[in-house]
């Protein structure tokens, strides 16, 4: 199967051509090249990915199957797709526009440890618990939640959509993975190696698809939990529909991240180590960290220290290893951040790098690049210190005390995820823990793998990840078995 010409859909364990689909070119936001074809959903399309999942859940055929059974299927996904792991980190760059190097280091593997990690899982878990009060006794069980209806971004092509899929199989769930126009072609790979590594026809349904048929995949009866990770706005939408029937919801939204940097930090470690973690995938990441809180009594050696560093970030073809930004995924997203850096101004911020577009070889003249930008002279009630950017641009804010700092981080409808730089672990950790956040990074250090996943406020609803990850697909069952 080809990874980048895929004219059909994935239905009922087939590839289909589905009913009025309509296909579309995938392009390099780097060139504006060729990548391939996909089709597009229709509403009619959604209806039939839905029946199929509905018939083999029901069927028992997936659900019912031993929990080892399950285990031994995501293992063999994953070590199908790790056999293409060069081909996939292409095609995820050329979809998507993210260097070549962060598609190898973590598009690729993180998918595939979601798939083992939960393949782990579903073996090791312990469905069945005995409670009795000394006259009765009841078996308390957990049960797959049922049809699942998982909606992805753009952002993360593969490793978003098995965050959804595999703890949803693991748990005996059949899905329905909507993946975006932007990127259609990388989660169909699930589909080439989760069939051939033996998936039940009917359990995996991958419709590429628009905003409107998102919209009636959501609202479908036949659907008992939505898993999205989208926009804040999106998300609302999506809540208030699960909430008409009841349906079971996890939301994974937007965020503006605080990096707290405490007056006795290191700059010549925070900024190598912090802006990685604001510039991944472009700037187009929901952790980001774009909100950069300095020391007012360090403020200039801050701001020069960042501006040095993202002005020798160096813009161009993602392909190349040595890129570190490349292009937004679509001139529509390229020009929402123009936009951002256009507002940021008339509010008053001072742009001290970046601000425009990059002058760039004559390949690369028509991709939708946008140059890493500092802002400073921001102040937290300003739109660009309120509202995802979505881009490669950070702002400045400066305060006095670590409450001061706190009180800023925390004033935002998000609370996705953060960081703390500090010398000192003990006041960074104190820090740390008064933010209304959902993850924090002590110094730029990474999660542990198996952590949970996911934000307060207007953030989300639940957990990915982890054990609560997969909890989040099963349903608890109470039975009374007798005295």
């Amino acid at each position: 199967m080809s990874l980048t010409e895929r004219p059909e859909l994935f239905i009922g364990g087939r590839w289909t051509a589905g009913s009025q689909t309509r296909q579309i070119e995938v392009r390099n936001p780097a060139t504006g090249a060729r990548v391939g074809s996909a089709a597009l959903a229709s509403t009619a399309d959604i209806d039939a990915a839905v029946e199929a999942a509905r018939a083999s859940f029901d069927s028992g055929v997936w659900a019912d199957a031993p929990p080892e059974e399950r285990s031994a299927v995501l293992h063999r996904a994953a070590d199908l797709l790790e056999a293409r792991a060069p081909e996939l980190a292409r095609l995820i760059t050329s979809e998507l526009g993210c260097p070549i190097w962060f598609s190898e280091r973590a598009h690729v593997p993180n998918p595939l440890r979601n798939l083992r990690y939960y393949a782990d899982l579903a073996k090791d878990f312990d469905y069945d618990e005995r409670r009795g009060d000394g006259s009765n006794t009841s078996l308390v069980t957990q049960v797959p939640v049922g049809v699942v209806a998982a909606v992805t971004p753009w952002n993360g092509p593969l490793s978003t959509p098995t965050l959804k899929v595999a703890p949803a199989l693991a748990a005996g769930c059949s899905v329905i993975l909507k993946p975006p126009p932007e990127t259609p072609l990388s989660a169909y790979n699930l589909a080439d190696a989760l069939s051939e590594a033996g998936l039940p026809e009917g359990v995996l349904n991958i419709v590429p698809a628009d905003r409107e048929e998102g919209a009636h995949l959501v609202n479908h009866p036949g659907v008992d939990k939505v898993a999205f990770t989208g926009s804040s706005a999106a998300g609302k939408k999506i809540m208030a529909a699960c909430a008409a029937r009841v349906a079971r919801v996890t939301l994974e939204l937007g965020g503006k991240s605080a990096a707290i940097i405490l007056d006795d930090a290191d700059v010549d470690k925070v900024v190598p180590a912090l802006l990685p973690m604001a510039f991944m995938v472009n700037g187009q990441a929901c952790i980001a960290q774009t909100r950069l809180l300095v020391p007012r009594s360090r403020r200039d050696e801050f701001i020069d220290a960042f501006a040095q560093a993202i002005a020798a970030q160096r813009i161009g073809d993602p392909l190349d290893p040595a890129t570190m930004i490349g292009p937004m995924v679509s001139r529509r997203q390229q020009e929402r951040v123009e936009g951002y850096i256009a507002t940021g101004r008339t509010e008053g911020a001072r742009v001290v790098v970046g601000g425009e577009r990059p002058h760039l070889p004559p390949e690369l003249a028509g991709g939708h690049f946008v140059a890493p930008t500092l802002l400073a002279d921001v102040h937290n009630s300003m739109r660009v210190a309120q509202e995802e950017i979505f881009g490669p641009v950070l702002a400045v804010i400066d305060y006095d005390g670590d409450d001061e700092a706190v009180a800023i981080a925390n004033d935002s409808v998000y609370g996705l995820s953060g960081s703390v730089w500090s010398n000192d672990e003990e006041r960074a950790l104190a820090v740390a823990r008064r933010m209304r956040t959902g993850m924090v990074s002590l110094n730029g250090r990474p999660q542990a793998f198996g952590s949970p996943f996911g934000g307060f406020k207007e953030s989300g609803i639940g957990r990915e990840m982890g054990p609560e990850g997969f909890r989040a697909y099963l349903e608890t069952m109470s039975i009374a078995v007798g005295s």
